[in-house]
């Protein structure tokens, strides 16, 4: 936030339905930052779903500086 990146992109996450637990976090449209890509997947691949509702989503993410 303090270095005013922004951008929109797409993350592609994958999840073991059995578990709810995300085995992958992939830019399918990347923010343009490779810092915030970097950043989107990290957090991503820490998430859990509740088992057995889904195997894959695509989440649409947006950074905005304040200025």
């Amino acid at each position: 936030k303090h270095r005013n990146l922004s951008g929109s992109g797409i993350c592609v996450v994958t999840v073991d339905p059995a578990t709810g637990a995300v085995t992958s976090a992939n830019m399918f449209q990347s923010t343009g930052s490779p810092l915030l890509d970097k950043l989107t997947t990290q957090t991503f691949k820490s998430w859990r779903f509740k088992p057995g509702t889904l195997s894959q989503v695509r989440i649409p993410i947006t950074y905005e500086s304040d200025e």
